[in-house]
């Protein structure tokens, strides 16, 4: 674990610190669509035919399935149940639908230049701009370039549509929402095609869920609190708002209490639109997403990326004894297998990684033996 050099200065920031930490927001994820966009997003959701595909002729080791179920890795002569081969092939198969690290934020630059290049072609044809001339034929040019223009809406509307469903946290907004329409057209009729759509959305929610990385960060983490040394916490959800619980803790935040929240939801305010047609994506938080942290290239390949996914939340500090107990601004920063927080008006922050089975037993005991 990374350790963390800053400690908790009482005193209050000063204003050029509060400036370097506040971030711009990222351009809103492009989505222009096709007419029938919103039912036409299909997430990674597998078809019977393609989960009794999978191949249970090989047996496969733990070192084939690195990083998955990865908890308790077995000895590699030793064979691995059919039913994990096939829950581990469905994972990587869901998983492989979807952009991941850096390529999501290339693939989001790539977007939003979609984007704005189908904002502009769709205000020519608004806006009738182009020059009708009769050509020695008899045609005329102004309505071949529109008729062009036309096209290239077309394909840029399937090229936006293709390229938002590799973009996980973009198919877990807009299944979510799908999925409560579904649901008050089913309490409203009743009918089985509603009950079926209800249960399409919710497999594309969960499987696009499943491939966010900070909605997937459960259980333990261990990080250094400054003077305080070492403390444990524990990583739950409500919804999408990450809680983050301290299972050790110290004089001013003790165990038991929360150290920090972070609210997930999507953010992404994103709309799809057609010529008739208006429908948004939008997040119940009001604040805006933050815009990556981007390495220098030394940096970059210590890490193995370029970008640090960061997401704002609320840290809590506190007196001795729990006292005068108050939240302020914060920001959790993805990093690889680690992640830290940071309290950003008093330039705090801890880093996190997952402890070992005896690391976790050994701070329990002491904990215990501190009451």
């Amino acid at each position: 674990i990374p350790d963390d050099s800053n400690k908790w200065d009482k005193s209050k920031p000063s204003s050029s610190r509060a400036e370097e930490n506040n971030s711009n927001s990222i351009p809103d994820t492009p989505n222009e669509a096709s007419a029938d966009s919103l039912e036409s997003l299909e997430g990674p959701h597998l078809r019977s035919e393609e989960t009794n595909n999978f191949s249970t002729n090989n047996e496969f080791t733990t070192e084939k399935y690195d990083g998955h179920d990865g908890a308790f890795p077995l000895p590699n002569d030793v064979s691995i149940p059919k039913t994990r081969q096939l829950r581990w092939e469905r994972e990587a198969l869901v998983k492989s639908k979807f952009a991941t690290g850096d390529e999501v934020f290339e693939l989001r630059s790539t977007i939003s230049e979609l984007r704005k290049e189908l904002i502009e072609v769709r205000e020519q044809v608004e806006n009738d701009a182009f020059v009708t001339t009769t050509t020695t034929s008899g045609t005329t040019s102004g309505g071949v370039e529109k008729r062009t223009a036309m096209r290239r809406i077309a394909q840029l509307e399937k090229e936006l549509l293709a390229e938002n469903g590799r973009d996980a946290e973009f198919m877990y907004a807009v299944s979510l929402e799908l999925m409560e329409k579904a649901k008050m057209e089913y309490d409203a009729a009743g009918s089985d095609g509603s009950k079926e759509m209800v249960e399409k959305y919710r497999i594309q929610v969960e499987e696009a869920r499943a491939c966010i990385p900070q909605l997937n960060m459960h259980g333990l983490w261990v990080g250094k609190y400054g003077d305080h040394g070492y403390e444990m916490i524990n990583v739950t959800y409500s919804g999408d708002t990450l809680i983050a619980t301290k299972v050790t803790g110290d004089k001013n935040v003790p165990k038991g209490e929360t150290t920090f929240t972070v609210d997930l939801s999507p953010r992404s305010s994103q709309t799809i639109t057609t010529d008739n047609d208006t429908t948004s994506s939008s997040s119940s938080s009001s604040s805006s997403p933050l815009e990556p942290i981007e390495l220098n290239t030394k940096a970059a390949a210590q890490w193995g990326k370029k970008y640090l996914p960061r997401h704002s939340g609320k840290g809590q500090v506190a007196s001795e004894n729990f006292t005068n107990a108050q939240w302020m601004e914060g920001q959790l920063i993805l990093v690889g297998r680690f992640f830290s927080f940071a309290w950003v008006p008093i330039g705090h922050q801890v880093f996190f990684g997952r402890p070992s089975s005896e690391l976790t037993l050994k701070m329990l005991r002491e904990s215990e033996e501190e009451e």
